[in-house]
């Protein structure tokens, strides 16, 4: 009889293991909602000091770029990209990093009625370029969302990504960081 307990005890545990986890419940936000915000014009990527510079770390910004639309997506916005031509890499400041919410605001296209702007607050990486057995790269994030009609900031958020297990650093945290960013955005 203790063999039978045992071996279902292991077996219920084994098959809570195996369960999907929970899944984050919308945020809910009356206020948000009654903006009737329902599609987003999303800026460039913009590093605020330092940012990838070597050709191995270049498609850094289109990776998070990607993942960030489609998780808007996922929370049911339509999504608008901004375009903007490539930037060399020469570790300089990205340009755009200390522009002004009105330039932001100027620059989002007809149709739009929010646009995202993403700035990469912190960027770190070893071993990204190099056949070194323990890479890493962390990035820290901060997003604002401002709403064309009263021209104004509604949404904010920060987040912090790393990953130091050395097997694919840029495909987790690109993955990762934008979906960390947009936990705390409402659902449409």
């Amino acid at each position: 009889m203790k063999g039978y307990l045992l071996l279902a005890t292991l077996v219920a545990l084994f098959l809570a293991g195996c369960a999907v986890g929970p899944k984050f419940p919308p945020v809910p936000d009356a206020a948000f909602s009654a903006r009737g915000i329902e599609t987003i014009a999303v800026q460039p990527i913009v590093f605020r000091d330092w940012g990838p510079t070597t050709y191995c770390e270049r498609d850094i910004e289109n990776a998070l770029r990607f993942h960030l639309l489609r998780d808007l997506k996922a929370k049911g916005y339509q999504v608008v990209r901004i375009a903007r031509a490539p930037l060399p890499h020469s570790g300089l400041p990205d340009p755009l990093a200390d522009d002004s919410p009105a330039n932001i605001l100027s620059q989002t296209p007809e149709g739009a009625d929010a646009v995202l702007v993403v700035w990469i607050d912190h960027y770190k990486q070893f071993g990204l370029c190099d056949a070194v057995r323990f890479r890493y790269l962390e990035m820290s994030a901060s997003a604002i969302l401002y709403s064309l009609p009263q021209g104004e900031e509604i949404w904010r958020n920060r987040a912090t990504v790393g990953d130091y297990t050395g097997t694919e650093p840029v495909f987790h945290v690109t993955h990762h960081l934008p979906w960390q960013l947009l936990l705390t955005l409402p659902e449409r």
